[in-house]
C-alpha cells in the first residue's frame, strides 16, 4: 500500500523584490510550482493515500491566487480517486476560533478530508480491502489542548493499519523549534512505534526521527537555514516494513556563502573576494546571500555595494549582509554563546516572575518572527 507524505507547501508566500513578466511574485510562483510537481507526481504514479502533515496555506487569509491553486491542484487528486487527507497548521491556523477556517472550501471535494476543529479526528478508509485508520491531530488554540488531544489518541487494534498525522515541533529535541508565533510541541512519547507511520509537519527539513515516524520537510527553501537542503516530499509502502525513499522536487537553488572573516583584509581584498564568490556561483535565477563578518566600520563605507549587486543582477535576489568590527572588546560571560533572538528572549524570560509570562513569551515571538521576515525579504 503505496503512500504519499508531504507538508509545509506554504502557498501564498511571497519573498524579495523580483516578480514574473505578469506581475507576480517570482517566489510565489516556485511555491506554486514545487506543489504542483508534487500533485503531477501523484498523478501519474497514483498512490493509495496522499497525506499533508499541515501549512497548505503560508497565513489564515490567502489570497485568491493562493487559493485558486491549492482548489484546482487538489482537485486533480479527487478526480483520480486519490484520498487526500490534510490538517491544518501553525500558520493557516486563525488564533480566534471565530474568524474561521480557509480549509471549509475543500469540504465538498470527493476523496478530501480536510482536518482543522482544533481537535482530534479519525478518518478510516477501505483501501486494496485493508482498513487504514488516520489519526489527524491539526493546530489547536493552546498547548494545553494540543497535548489533551494526543491523550485521547487510542490505536485501533482492528484497523489494518493506524497512522498518526501531526502538525508541531517534537518536545526535547530543540533542533525542530522553528521560533514560530504559535508553535506547539509534540510530546515524544506519543510517538509510539504502535503506529505503522507517523507523518509530522512543521519542520522545514527532511529528517528521520525513529523507525516510522519523519519530517517531510517543506516542498520549497523558505529561508537561509534551509539551504544546501534537497526539497521534497516522501514515498512509502507501509505493508513493507522500513520501505521508505525522499522524493526531491526541482526547486530553485539557493545559496548561503560561508561567512568571510573581513577583520584583516584590506578594502580591495574583500571585493576581489566578494567577485570571486559570485563569479563561482554563477548567479542566474538563484538566491544568493553573502556574510561579511568583522569588516572595520570605515571599510564598510567605503564598499561600493551598488557595484557588487550590479554583478549579480542575474539573481532571482542577491543580499550583502556586514557585520562591522566590534570596537567594544568586552567578552560576553564566560561559556555564555549568543542564540538566537527568539531563544534569548525566552531564555530572558525564564528568568522572571511575571504572572503573565506565556502570553508575553507568545506575543514577544510572534513580534520577533514578523521582525526577522521583514528583514529577509529586504533586498
Amino acid at each position: 500500500m503505496r503512500i504519499l507524505h508531504c507538508a509545509d507547501t506554504h502557498l501564498g508566500y511571497s519573498a524579495y523584490k523580483k516578480v514574473t513578466a505578469e506581475g507576480i511574485n517570482q517566489r510565489e510562483i516556485d511555491i506554486y510550482d514545487a506543489f504542483t510537481q508534487f500533485i503531477d507526481y501523484a498523478v501519474e504514479t497514483k498512490p493509495d493515500l496522499v497525506l499533508h502533515a499541515g501549512d497548505l496555506f503560508d497565513s489564515v487569509r490567502p489570497t485568491n491566487r493562493a487559493i485558486t491553486v491549492a482548489v484546482q491542484q487538489i482537485l486533480r487528486l479527487s478526480q483520480e480517486n486519490i484520498p487526500f487527507i490534510v490538517i491544518s497548521g501553525n500558520h493557516e491556523t486563525p488564533k480566534l476560533k471565530e474568524t474561521g477556517n480557509i480549509f471549509t472550501i475543500f469540504e465538498h471535494l470527493d476523496h478530501v478530508y480536510p482536518i482543522y476543529n482544533n481537535r482530534y479526528e479519525t478518518v478510516s478508509l477501505q483501501i486494496k480491502d485493508k482498513t487504514v485508520l488516520i489519526h489527524a491531530i491539526p493546530q489547536c488554540q493552546s498547548p494545553k489542548e494540543f497535548e489533551s488531544n494526543f491523550k485521547k489518541i487510542t490505536v485501533d487494534t482492528h484497523a489494518d493499519f493506524n497512522l498518526l498525522l501531526a502538525h508541531g515541533a517534537v518536545a526535547a529535541v530543540k533542533e525542530f523549534k522553528m521560533n514560530e508565533f504559535n508553535e506547539l510541541f509534540i510530546p515524544l512519547h506519543n510517538l509510539t512505534e504502535n503506529f505503522d507511520y507517523i507523518a509530522l509537519g512543521h519542520y522545514h527539513l527532511y529528517t528521520k526521527l525513529q523507525r516510522n515516524a519523519f519530517y517531510a520537510g517543506s516542498t520549497e527553501h523558505l529561508s537561509f537555514t534551509e539551504t544546501n537542503t534537497q526539497k521534497g516530499f516522501l514515498e512509502l509502502d507501509i505493508e513493507k516494513e522500513q520501505i521508505h525513499r525522499f522524493v526531491p522536487l526541482r526547486v530553485r537553488v539557493m545559496v548561503d556563502v560561508p561567512p568571510l572573516d573581513c577583520s584583516a583584509l584590506r578594502i580591495d581584498q574583500i571585493i576581489h573576494k566578494i567577485k570571486e564568490t559570485i563569479h563561482a556561483i554563477d548567479p542566474k535565477g538563484k538566491i544568493i546571500r553573502i556574510r561579511l563578518e568583522n569588516i572595520p566600520a570605515y571599510i564598510q563605507r567605503g564598499v561600493d555595494y551598488h557595484q557588487i549587486r550590479d554583478l549579480a543582477k542575474t539573481a532571482v535576489h542577491f543580499e550583502i549582509k556586514a557585520t562591522t568590527l566590534r570596537t567594544d572588546q568586552t567578552p560576553l560571560s564566560e561559556g555564555h554563546t549568543m542564540k538566537s533572538l527568539a531563544d534569548e528572549f525566552e531564555k530572558f524570560l525564564a528568568t522572571q516572575e511575571y504572572q503573565e509570562k506565556h502570553m508575553l513569551l507568545n506575543l514577544g515571538l510572534q513580534y520577533i518572527h514578523h521582525h526577522e521576515e521583514k528583514e529577509e525579504k529586504k533586498p
